[in-house]
């Protein structure tokens, strides 16, 4: 039986036929995604910003010329809620154009599906696709910039928190560990940089360590309700560059301390030699263990991908 992530004869031919450009996209069911029947999306900002590195490597692979598209439906980072579909990724993302003339092909399940593989190698390489093929749009290059530039004045501990909706994906890991961690640390730092979507845990946090709390002035939630829930009304590129912006940020600190998730992830991603700590429960270790071992077995030949 063939491995899953093997590319069929049939597909191949696809992937060969002259004119053909890899389309990079959330695609009705594919990707898992269970409200694509109703016209929207509600995966992560992160979760889509993966599967474009993992569409865009497996494009250069192949030698095909590839685009992304995330106007097929609605996102949390769309827009106004009651606006016009765009491509968001247009909006935040220099992106090539393909030739006039193209046969779309659109990405599959097994050739870009985001995963998590905590791997220094496997971080480096995706890093190598982030450098050749992702470019921000210059306004929003512009403020990473003066985000960095700020930054220089300070040695700065990095903290990713994801608190909100988190425990429908991988069990938390308690409070109590999260401040553990950062008292073992936070003496040999000038500041620590919080990037998080709760603002009573940031509010908690600035009493804890006064005068060492960096963060910045973007959304976050009251509740368990994810920000980029689409029940809201708030502006879908604002809440993609707010994202951004964080990640990024995290990727300017001398150390972090992690969560098991796709925006702490994609900081490695942005600066693959930080050193870090991951605070996750014992659950999500043994997660983040069983999938670095499948995609080692896969290496070597022995389980099916």
């Amino acid at each position: 039986m063939p491995k899953r992530s093997a590319i069929s004869p049939e597909r191949r031919q696809q992937l060969q036929a002259k004119n053909a450009c890899y389309v990079i996209t959330c695609y009705k069911d594919e990707f898992l995604c269970k409200d694509h029947p109703n016209g929207r999306c509600e995966r992560g900002f992160f979760s889509l910003f993966l599967q474009v590195l993992y569409g865009m490597a497996f494009a250069k692979k192949y030698n095909l010329p590839y685009t992304v598209d995330f106007s097929n439906v609605q996102y949390a980072y769309s827009g106004n809620q009651d606006s016009d579909r765009n491509n968001f990724w247009e909006v935040l993302m220099v992106q090539r154009s393909p030739s006039s003339g193209f046969i779309p092909l659109v990405n599959l399940r097994y050739e870009t599906h985001p995963l998590r593989i905590w791997s220094r190698h496997f971080i480096r390489s995706l890093h190598q696709t982030l450098q050749s093929e992702i470019r921000l749009q210059d306004k929003l290059l512009d403020k990473a910039n003066a985000i960095k530039e700020r930054f220089k004045a300070f040695k700065i501990l990095g903290l990713h928190a994801r608190r909100t909706d988190h425990p429908t994906e991988v069990p938390p890991v308690s409070e109590r560990a999260l401040i553990k961690k950062i008292e073992k640390k936070i003496t040999a730092f000038d500041r620590l940089f919080v990037a998080t979507d709760d603002a009573a845990f940031l509010e908690m946090l600035k009493a804890r360590f006064p005068q060492k709390v960096l963060a910045h002035d973007f959304v976050r939630s009251a509740g368990q309700k994810a920000i980029h829930d689409h029940g809201g009304n708030s502006n879908g590129i604002l809440l993609g560059e707010q994202a951004l912006l964080d990640c990024l940020s995290l990727s300017f600190c001398q150390e972090l301390i992690l969560s098991p998730s796709n925006l702490s992830y994609a900081a490695l991603l942005f600066q693959p030699e930080t050193p870090y700590t991951l605070a996750e429960s014992n659950a999500a270790a043994w997660s983040r263990r069983k999938t670095l071992l499948a995609y080692r077995l896969n290496q070597w030949g022995i389980r099916k991908w």
